[in-house]
């Protein structure tokens, strides 16, 4: 009889827990499944990309390969859009450049403004985008806000030991001054014959821009060597150059040549 008692309750018990269970699953909030971003990361985008750009959140992501074609992918509509890269033009009164292509899929305008953009990331940009697309299913233009870089030649994203200054050698008996360059944050490091410096980084198609760079302040034999280098490198833009394991950087005042080191 207890036997019987007590399986009773073990089926009384059982009954009560699933019906209690049941009941939290249904008041229980669903987990929200999170969406794929558009937006690629730096060691997923495709060769030959030279500016990216992503909103915000981000919902939406802009490749432009300048010999080939722009392309803009959203998590809301349009989807995607892809065109040849038009002529660029200049607005007026306006630091920035304009690409604007129409397909048979619709029409993509890409505007870049030369002007610092804010983000929760924690990259460098250095440009506004602003972005209109519209397809033939649309009836008016939509308007996306973001911020973009150009990805500029990763080859550069290493640290270079100075060779020479105007074509005059650097002693090789002595610490050399050098630049790292960090492509992916727009930042510039290194050492200047004495001191160690670090600064801005703009990376564009076929040139940089190294801006105001700080300095500690110690004094040495270098003295010279390193008012001469920095003089050179601070707050400057360079068109570069780069073969077996040399780059040369070409401003309108100088020229200077550095090796990788390994």
């Amino acid at each position: 009889m207890k036997k019987i008692i007590l399986i009773g309750l073990s089926l009384i018990t059982f009954a009560a827990c699933k019906e209690a269970n049941k009941e939290k699953e249904a008041n229980s909030p669903k987990e929200e499944v999170t969406k794929e971003t558009p937006m690629k990361t730096e060691n997923t985008i495709p060769e030959g990309v030279d500016f990216i750009a992503t909103g915000e959140n981000p919902s939406w992501s802009l490749l432009i390969d300048f010999d080939k074609s722009m392309t803009f992918t959203s998590l809301d509509s349009p989807k995607k859009i892809s065109t040849p890269v038009p002529e660029e033009r200049i607005p007026q009164d306006v630091n920035a450049v304009n690409y604007s292509a129409e397909t048979e899929a619709g029409t993509l305008q890409v505007t870049i403004f030369k002007k610092p953009c804010e983000t929760n990331s924690d990259e460098a940009f250095s440009y506004k985008v602003r972005i209109s697309t519209k397809t033939k299913d649309m009836e008016d233009y939509k308007d996306f806000d973001g911020c973009g870089k150009y990805i500029g030649d990763y080859r550069l994203n290493d640290i270079w030991a100075l060779e020479t200054i105007d074509g005059n050698p650097v002693d090789k008996s002595m610490k050399r001054p050098n630049l790292e360059f960090n492509l992916r944050t727009g930042k510039v490091f290194g050492f200047s014959g004495c001191n160690r410096i670090n600064g801005t980084l703009v990376v564009e198609k076929d040139s940089l821009a190294i801006g105001e760079l700080v300095s500690t302040r110690m004094a040495c034999k270098n003295q010279n060597l390193e008012s001469s280098f920095l003089s050179a490198v601070n707050n400057k833009r360079f068109s570069y150059k780069y073969e077996n394991l040399i780059l040369t950087l070409t401003s309108g005042d100088n020229e200077l040549t550095f090796r990788k080191v390994d």
